[in-house]
């Protein structure tokens, strides 16, 4: 029985890496496709659509925590994820592929919006609530934020350039710039789905070993469940940047990060207002931040193109190594 049920856990695990690896790399070829098609550029892309749709673990897990009366589980949720987006998920795709950034200024915006919805974060928790009302508010500046970024990234693209400059054929043989638009879209909808899916069997089968080495519920939740909630990140980050589509590869970490604050939480605690120990994530909300402004620091926003080089990759990836050892 004991090996029986090892063999389910190891079926699950490559199951869930095999629908990650594919899922991602048809996310970026479909985020791409859009992008050209609609004259959007892909940073926006990436920030957007791209961003959102490897969120919706993110948004399933603390959605019906929140539904479950478990609201502690969406902000724990929420803080681990975003910063396993930038430590290990930006951290582990700028060591395999440095990141090279044209749109200095886009990336400089939006990465200080994060900083600012982290900032409104922990000022909104300082009570150790989030009401309804505040739900709502985070939910609406939401749906502002995507709205101003898409206007934005049509009028800033220019129509005879793609902005790339890259491959892209993805693994399957996908061409990006051949997709018709239904194509595009049936192939973001599969993707997200595959990413979700991907990250649920993963997730199920870290936690039954984690469980099975006893690791405490609060560890499981700071780090299997956040780290599996990333993985689509993490998927198509790298999968992104593989395709030298970097504006997308970074812009889908700070959207994700954005969107988990506002989005996730917003819809959370619309739901059912998050009531918590602020004492109990005040590392956590530090460390988020530091996580923010760091990364803001490392691509360089006074330059005109920035770079995330493998250097700074290693330096986010063993900060999070360091706090993911600090929770056990």
């Amino acid at each position: 029985m004991i090996l029986s049920g090892t063999i389910l856990i190891i079926l699950q695990l490559f199951a869930g890496f095999v629908l990650l690896l594919f899922g991602g790399d048809w996310l970026v070829n479909a985020g791409v496709a859009i992008a050209r098609r609609f004259n959007i550029s892909p940073l926006v892309i990436g920030l957007t659509i791209v961003a959102f749709g490897t969120s919706a673990p993110e948004l399933l897990v603390s959605t019906i925590s929140a539904i479950k009366g478990n609201a502690g589980i969406a902000m724990g949720n929420v803080l681990g994820s975003n910063i396993a987006n930038i430590g290990l998920i930006l951290g582990l795709t700028a060591m395999i592929c440095p990141i090279a950034v044209n749109g200095m200024k886009a990336v400089s915006a939006n990465g200080l919006v994060m900083i600012g919805a982290s900032v409104m974060l922990v000022l909104l928790s300082i009570n150790g609530k989030i009401s309804r009302t505040e739900g709502f508010l985070l939910f609406l500046l939401i749906v502002i934020y995507t709205i101003l970024s898409i206007l934005k990234g049509r009028r800033n693209q220019n129509p005879m350039s793609d902005n790339t400059g890259s491959d892209d054929s993805g693994a399957n043989g996908a061409d990006s710039s051949s997709m018709r638009p239904l194509s595009a879209f049936l192939l973001l909808i599969l993707s997200c789905g595959m990413l979700s899916y991907g990250a649920d069997l993963l997730v199920n089968g870290a936690s039954s070993l984690a469980s099975a080495m006893g690791v405490s519920d609060k560890v499981i939740g700071l780090t299997i469940v956040a780290f599996g909630t990333s993985l689509p990140e993490l998927a198509a980050s790298v999968a992104a940047a593989i395709k030298k589509q970097m504006d997308i590869s970074i812009g889908n970490i700070i959207g994700s990060n954005i969107f988990n604050i506002l989005c996730v939480l917003g819809v959370s605690s619309a739901i059912s207002p998050i009531a918590f120990q602020f004492n109990t994530y005040l590392k956590d909300f530090i460390i988020m931040l530091t996580f923010s402004i760091a990364l803001l620091l490392m691509v360089r926003p006074w330059k005109q193109t920035g770079r995330l080089s493998r250097v700074s990759g290693l330096v986010l990836f063993l900060g999070y190594a360091a706090y993911a050892w600090s929770l056990f």
